[in-house]
């Protein structure tokens, strides 16, 4: 019996009378209930409507097609704001951000205006440490647990006794405890408890200033002396040496565990460009932690465990997965280091629930991509690689993808429900609009736009479109006929063109005031003077009033917020670009009027939602108040959804035919509910659709 048989044989005794009854009656009404048939559910990150609408009329996208005809296409209201932990959540837990709790990537703490992260909530006192030969030893840890909240369907679901998987779901890391099998996504960190920190060994400086990764500068040495220069050696860093940090401290730099890495070169041909005979690229032995790789030039390896020795003689060992890629090896020297992943193999957070399903499927798939985000757009953005280094990288994650695809469909049963994601079109998005725009024909070049590279580039999100249709055309032909499928994505996608400093207007305006008659400055600095400040901005669509008695400085009389969040609201809807006078901001929401539920006065005061090709920018997002309000975006980031929801709404497409349109991501949630008859819980807010 596999063990997913098994876990459902546990689980029987839940499922009583009351089941039992339904189950009889349903058959008795020549229908077949949703413990007969199951669901199967594909989310496909940021797919949009208009897209998918015009690859399907041109004939790409065949198996789309085809159960749009047999079953409904429709478009799929997102959340607001439409970011994916948001999204995600609402999905998850059939709530809007005032229920669930997350707001933005990004929260605020208001007792010191620094920007947090959403998925974890500030960890309280780390309490006291033993000390003893150099090591320190805490002798309690505050917890760490997800801030989401609400109950996700599958607990629902698994509670009354039905078998379900969930593939990378975005947003459950940290990991919350549940019978449900559930393999984290977006969110899950990597070794060093970021959200994915690259390493490039090179023998040339990076022209970003400010690179994402650890960028170490090498030099290729004749070290054995030989009379030819073959070796090149570095560092790869793992977690933090917690046991030698303080209770709560942030570790710098040199704060991480680490392994030596060598890089061993072929002899060459001496000086001049490298031929190597017969066309032959160069070659090197990477080494690291007793494990040899041979790279081509322009070759990715395979992953290699990492152990690092947190305590000594083997007490206490994090492993890590590692992949090299050697750019280029002659005459330039560029071999690039992935985020040290979380292994698959022997965890050292946990990574799905419960603990040991992660072991179940690393004995299937074999090592896989844990990290969160494992597309690597900062790589891409720093130009540590080019596009074709970028697409070569994300090919990788489309095998891992697909072999988690292929062993949830393996494991599937009538009756089962399961969930499996799918990341190929939102960061594509996001890194690739600059060539082409996909969803306005003829639009004009984007700010990032390079006539250079673009041609080559300029079908790419396309391709990625193809190649989930392609995967859809297997999950049907796979699936048990009478499976209910619902394939469905969290937002839409349109151009970004233009940045928007959201804390410049509001200095401009006059609600934002900063210290010594500066112009420019940042929060995080103490530029800010909060006893004239009445409002500023955190986050990707958060604006916040400094209310008396929540901020820790707060100046703005709770009574006079509405009427000031009202004016403030208008002035924003009001912005025009004074480059071509379109509107910037297409909906400036109240968050008491769009939220509902207990958490609600956690989140933004105003949710400020842009207008197509405009978003907040990553200054303003962190707190950082320029001299500019407007001004093109140049990066490569060049697509986003971080606007208004009636811009940027999603897909739904099921194999039943529905009655009616405008659902949305809540509703998605409580029909898995009713699929089995079972009743949405408390403070879920959709409706179902079937």
């Amino acid at each position: 019996m596999s063990s997913r048989r098994s876990h459902r044989a546990r689980r029987l005794a839940a499922l009583a009378l009351p089941a039992l009854v339904a189950g009889v009656l349903a058959s008795l009404a020549g229908a077949k209930s949703g413990r007969e048939t199951g669901v199967f559910v594909v989310g496909v990150d940021g797919m949009d409507p208009v897209i998918l609408r015009r690859l399907m009329d041109e004939g790409h996208m065949p198996n789309f097609a085809k159960l749009a005809s047999e079953g409904s296409f429709q478009s799929l209201g997102t959340s607001n704001p439409p970011q994916s932990p948001v999204a995600w959540s609402n999905f998850v837990t059939g709530m809007n951000p005032g229920g669930h709790g997350i707001f933005d990537f990004i929260h605020r703490d208001p007792a010191t205006y620094h920007p947090i992260s959403s998925a974890t909530p500030p960890a309280g006192d780390p309490g006291p440490a033993l000390r003893f030969f150099g090591y320190v030893i805490p002798l309690s840890a505050p917890e760490v647990r997800n801030n989401r909240g609400g109950t996700p369907w599958w607990d629902v679901l698994v509670e009354e006794g039905v078998d379900v998987e969930v593939f990378r779901i975005p947003g459950n890391f940290p990991t919350p405890e549940s019978e449900a099998k559930v393999l984290d996504g977006m969110g899950t960190v990597d070794v060093r408890g970021g959200f994915g920190t690259y390493t490039l060994y090179t023998d040339t400086l990076v022209e970003k200033d400010d690179p994402k990764g650890d960028v170490e500068v090498v030099s290729v040495q004749d070290l054995d002396l030989d009379g030819t220069p073959d070796t090149v050696s570095g560092v790869l860093r793992g977690p933090p040496d917690q046991f030698r940090l303080e209770p709560g401290e942030t570790p710098g730099d040199g704060d991480y565990l680490t392994r030596g890495v060598t890089i061993h070169l072929d002899p060459g041909p001496g000086p001049g460009p490298y031929e190597g005979g017969n066309g032959a690229l160069p070659t090197a032995v990477v080494e690291v932690a007793g494990q040899r790789t041979l790279l081509q030039q322009g070759e990715w390896s395979d992953w290699v465990e990492v152990p690092f020795d947190v305590l000594p003689m083997g007490l206490m060992t994090v492993r890590g997965t590692v992949r090299f890629y050697a750019k280029e090896l002659r005459p330039r020297f560029q071999v690039y280091a992935s985020p040290v992943n979380v292994s698959p193999s022997d965890p050292a957070v946990p990574i799905t629930s419960p603990d040991d399903f992660v072991k179940e499927v690393f004995e299937e798939t074999g090592f896989f991509y844990t990290q969160g985000l494992p597309e690597d757009t900062d790589a891409l953005n720093d130009g540590v690689f080019d596009d074709d280094d970028y697409l070569k990288q994300v090919a990788l994650v489309q095998e891992d993808t697909r072999r988690l695809v292929d062993l949830a469909l393996d494991r599937f049963e009538p009756g089962d429900a399961t969930f499996v994601y799918l990341s190929d079109i939102d960061l594509q998005c996001h890194m690739l609009w600059r060539h082409e725009d996909p969803k306005h024909p003829g639009a004009p070049p984007h700010p990032a736009h390079d006539p250079a590279v673009a041609p080559k580039h300029a079908g790419d999100i396309e391709s990625f479109y193809r190649d989930v249709d392609r995967l859809l055309g297997d999950v049907r032909r796979r699936l048990p006929p009478e499976t209910l499928l619902v394939v469905m994505s969290d937002h839409g996608f349109q151009p970004f063109t233009r940045d928007v400093h959201l804390n410049a207007w509001l200095r401009d305006q006059g609600y934002l005031r900063l210290k010594d008659g500066k112009t420019t400055g940042h929060i995080v600095a103490g530029d800010v003077d909060w006893s004239k400040t009445r409002a500023y901005g955190l986050g990707f669509n958060g604006l916040y009033l400094n209310l008396a008695g929540r901020e820790a400085e707060g100046i703005v009389d709770p009574a006079e917020a509405p009427a000031l969040l009202d004016e403030i609201a208008r002035g924003l809807e009001a912005l025009r670009d004074p480059a071509n006078g379109a509107r910037v901001v297409r909906d400036a929401d109240r968050a008491d009027r769009v939220y509902s539920g207990d958490r609600r006065a956690e989140g933004p005061d105003l949710v400020v939602g842009y207008d197509r090709g405009y978003g907040c920018s990553d200054e303003s997002t962190l707190g950082e108040i320029t001299e500019g309000v407007i001004e093109d975006n140049t990066s490569r980031w060049s697509g986003n959804h971080l606007m208004s929801p009636a811009v940027v709404p999603g897909i739904l497409l099921v194999n039943r035919k529905l009655a009616a349109d405008g659902h949305d991501l809540t509703d998605l949630t409580v029909t898995l509910l009713s699929h089995y008859g079972i009743e949405a819980r408390p403070g879920m807010i959709g409706e179902p659709i079937l």
